[in-house]
C-alpha cells in the first residue's frame, strides 16, 4: 500500500470513528414527541356547575392575536380541573392530551400558577410512573370573594431526561407558557 494510499485510509478511519462517536445535542423543544400546541382549554366542574375557559392560537406566536377567555369561578368552592391541549395549526386537528398526559407523562409536566397565590389552591391529582405530578387534572379551590380577579398561568414543561422532572420549573423545554384571565363569579 502506497503511503498516500495509507494517509487516506487512516483519514478515512479518523473522520469515521469521529462520526460514530459525535454526541447530538438535542433541544427539549424540537424533540417534544407530538405537535405543536396551539390550543388549551381548562374545565372546572363541581356538582351542576362548570367553567371553561381556552387559549387559542392556532397560527402561533407573532400572527393574529390569541383568543382568550375568561374563567369565572365561584368563590370558596372547590372544583375539579381537566386540561386537553390541541393543535390546531392543521387539518385535521390534534387532540395531544392522551399523548402527552398518558404515552409522554414521565417526561411532561403542567404548572398551574395563580396569580396572586391566594387566587385560588391548585392541586394536581394525577401521576406519572414514578408518582410525580402530570398536572393536567387535579382539584381547584377557589379563593374568597374578596379577591375577584386575577389570572392562572399554565406551563406544560417537557423534560428529556425523566430525572429532570423532579426540578420543576427549572429545567426541560417549554412547550406551552400562558395565561388565562380568572373572574370571580358572585
Amino acid at each position: 500500500m502506497s503511503q498516500t494510499a495509507r494517509l487516506l485510509s487512516a483519514g478515512l478511519g479518523v473522520f469515521l470513528l469521529a462520526i460514530g462517536c459525535k454526541r447530538e445535542k438535542k433541544d427539549a423543544t424540537a424533540d417534544t414527541g407530538h405537535g405543536a400546541v396551539t390550543t388549551v382549554e381548562v374545565l372546572l366542574v363541581q356538582g351542576s356547575d362548570s367553567v371553561r375557559g381556552r387559549y387559542k392560537d392556532p397560527d402561533g406566536p407573532g400572527g393574529r392575536p390569541p383568543a382568550v377567555d375568561t374563567l369565572h369561578p365561584r368563590p370558596g368552592l372547590v372544583y375539579t380541573y381537566r386540561l386537553r391541549v390541541l393543535n390546531e395549526s392543521g387539518n385535521p386537528i390534534e387532540d395531544l392530551t392522551a399523548v402527552i398526559t398518558q404515552e409522554e407523562k414521565n417526561t411532561h409536566r403542567f404548572f398551574l400558577l395563580p396569580q396572586p397565590d391566594s387566587l385560588a389552591q391548585i392541586t394536581p391529582t394525577d401521576s406519572d410512573d414514578f408518582g410525580r405530578p402530570v398536572g393536567a387534572q387535579g382539584t381547584w379551590k377557589q379563593g374568597p370573594d374578596t379577591l375577584p380577579t386575577g389570572t392562572v398561568r399554565i406551563v406544560l414543561k417537557h423534560y428529556l431526561n425523566p430525572n429532570d422532572k423532579n426540578f420543576g420549573l427549572e429545567r426541560g423545554g417549554t412547550d406551552l407558557d400562558v395565561s388565562l384571565p380568572v373572574q370571580i363569579r358572585l
